[in-house]
């Protein structure tokens, strides 16, 4: 069976391999993007339209209009790509920028009020970038957002009666700017959650003076600007409205109706970096056991320890996430960690972590032997299984997210790591035993409680409600580990070369993807 799945793992570098190189041709024949900075130290990304592309769009009215789009929370202007390009292909040009604390912007980002003035002020050198570039109309200019990009989009839409549109995607429900924001578009995922439709509904109809706008009907005019709707697109959550060709359908019509753009037939074409970027991460999943078989190959071999006793070990894991969540209730001790959200979910696991092995320690129930034996080689193991990981997975983060580290985020990233590792060693102490089977269903039921304990700390308060929508993400990424970690102790029994392993993974993707803040 090792051996199968060393060649299907070998096939799927390959795979792998053959979609990064894809993914680079894809990326450079794309529509012309040009990285710039702008004032403050926002990184950017302009796309400029191509007259092929846009088959009599909005550049006919001579020099083509322009979209700021501003990305949401933990996200960064990667993850707003597929909507740019797309947008593109309509003859729109359009200026992508990492908000403050995201992505590679190296300002930090302000925590409660002090992020809306900041990050009001990215936009707003956004905006003033366009206004001055000689590449498109600095006269005709619109303002969009996802989730908390769509506040920030509202908030300046509402300050700048000089736009032509703002188009609100899954965010932005509350207004109180100082006058109406022109032609304005909210548009949601049907999987949204109930408070985001229903502020979006009725933020549009507030905006519309009526008590109530059906979804897709138009108030206002276009011409005085003062149009408004509000659209559901279904099929989509909070995340996948970016990549839905229904919703850039509709705010490419909602543009075009805010320019006076009359189109002819226009056909809008997915964007081949998706599917591209998908068929290479399943590649990249399927290489996982043959990695992992390697990296346990290198690992050193420790004795397989009994499983029984797994219900108790587990109660102990239980114990100790459930005892040391009032820890990070008050006083802000994750404060030491500057990443939003995350901060708090490491120092839980520190915390968690010391608990469980204080735990065995007083009970002497705590076997060090594996610390003193190939204790080095099992890091080096672990390193060399990450830093694959890390090649083959980061190129795919130019379609959805940079996985790319900045130096400030490698510093947090290694900090993270040396916060996790106590939690993680513990938990594949106590329930990576037995048999590569019985290890597994161990494992897996731990994953569940810990998935439960962050469900349990957002309804009381102790995390963000934010931490709600990063669970699929969070629940995937432990499926993924598992997969990896149970490759290595079929191999070796070792059950330090995962710990590892997880701790650095985890902490290198909180790292990439949250806010770092002041």
């Amino acid at each position: 069976m090792a051996r199968i799945w060393t060649l299907v793992s070998l096939l799927a570098l390959a795979a792998n391999l053959l979609c990064i190189l894809w993914l680079a041709r894809l990326e450079a024949a794309g529509p012309q993007h040009i990285d710039l900075m702008l004032d403050g130290g926002a990184p950017a990304t302009l796309y400029l339209p191509a007259s092929a592309d846009a088959d009599r769009g909005a550049e006919d009215l001579g020099g083509p209009p322009a979209v700021v789009l501003a990305h949401g929370f933990a996200s960064d202007r990667a993850g707003t790509s597929l909507l740019a390009r797309a947008l593109t292909q309509a003859g729109y040009a359009v200026l992508t920028f990492d908000f403050r604390g995201h992505g590679a912007n190296r300002n930090a980002f302000a925590r409660g009020w002090g992020s809306k003035g900041s990050l009001h002020a990215d936009m707003r050198s956004a905006v003033d970038f366009l206004r001055s570039s000689r590449d498109i109309d600095g006269s005709r200019i619109s303002v969009m957002g996802h989730s908390m990009g769509a506040g920030v989009a509202l908030a300046y839409a509402g300050s700048d009666p000089a736009l032509d549109a703002a188009v609100m995607i899954s965010g932005g429900w509350r207004f109180n700017g100082p006058h109406r924001p022109s032609n304005a578009l909210f548009i949601y995922a049907a999987g949204d959650p109930d408070r985001t439709r229903e502020g979006l509904a009725r933020t549009a109809a507030e905006l519309a003076g009526v008590s109530r706008l059906d979804p897709g009907v138009v108030a206002g005019s276009f011409e005085e600007a003062t149009a408004v709707s509000h659209v559901e697109v279904a099929r989509a959550d909070h995340i996948t409205i970016l990549s839905s060709q229904y919703a850039a359908r509709k705010i490419i019509d909602w543009l075009d109706d805010s320019y006076g753009v009359e189109r002819g037939t226009f056909f809008l074409r997915a964007d081949p970096r998706l599917r591209t970027a998908g068929i290479g991460m399943l590649a990249f999943l399927l290489v996982l056991p043959g990695l992992g078989v390697a990296v346990g190959r290198l690992a050193p071999k420790l004795a397989e320890r009994p499983s029984a006793g797994a219900v108790g070990r587990i109660g102990l894991l239980a114990a100790g996430l459930l005892a040391t969540l009032p820890l990070v209730s008050v006083g802000d001790p994750a404060r030491v960690l500057p990443l939003v959200v995350g901060n708090v979910v490491v120092v839980h696991f520190f915390a968690a972590g010391f608990a469980i092995l204080g735990g065995l320690l007083l009970v002497k129930r705590f076997d060090a032997s594996a610390l003193r034996v190939g204790l080095a080689s099992s890091f080096g193991a672990a390193v060399l299984g990450l830093v694959a990981v890390y090649l083959l997975l980061t190129p795919f983060g130019a379609v959805l997210h940079s996985l790319g580290l900045t130096p400030e985020r490698a510093l947090l990233a290694l900090g993270a790591t040396i916060f996790v590792l106590p939690f993680q060693f513990a938990f594949h102490y106590l329930l990576r035993r037995g048999g590569t089977a019985a290890a597994a269903v161990a494992s897996l039921v731990g994953r569940l409680l810990i998935v439960g304990g962050l469900v349990l700390a957002v309804s009381t308060g102790v995390l963000s409600g934010v931490v709600m929508l990063m669970l699929p993400v969070l629940v995937l990424l432990f499926a993924v580990f598992e997969i990896v970690s149970s490759a290595v102790y079929a191999r070796s029994r070792n059950y330090v070369v995962p710990a590892v392993i997880e701790s650095a993974w985890l902490a290198w993707i909180f790292a990439a993807v949250l806010p770092v803040a002041l």
